[in-house]
């Protein structure tokens, strides 16, 4: 007879909440706005270099081709452009690190 698998999941984890005397917060009165943010040593690397590959990104278009072009308005154009994309892809990334995915 095989054994039972035994999944460690986060909510086996959390021992109060396995108890029948304690109540757990049920996902519905979590408060969204609050700040969530694990700290775990591999996301909090893997967080900093997404960053600064965008922040490495956002240097050689502005400086290596944008900035020496003849055209102004190829450059402001496409600077417009690539500033808000790099603005937009840091601000969600920023959201889906400090988001609890639960709520």
């Amino acid at each position: 007879m095989k054994s039972p698998v035994h999944r460690c999941r986060d909510v086996e984890r959390q021992a109060p909440c396995l108890q029948t005397e304690q109540q757990c917060v049920p996902v519905s009165q979590h408060t969204s706005s609050s700040m969530w943010f694990i700290r775990d040593a591999c996301g909090i690397v893997c967080g900093f270099i997404t960053w600064m590959l965008v922040f490495y990104a956002e240097f050689v278009v502005l400086f290596v081709m944008l900035l020496p072009s003849k055209n102004l308005t190829y450059s402001l154009v496409n600077g417009t452009v690539f500033n808000t994309l790099a603005f937009l892809a840091l601000a969600s990334h920023f959201r889906a690190m400090c988001t609890d995915p639960v709520s």
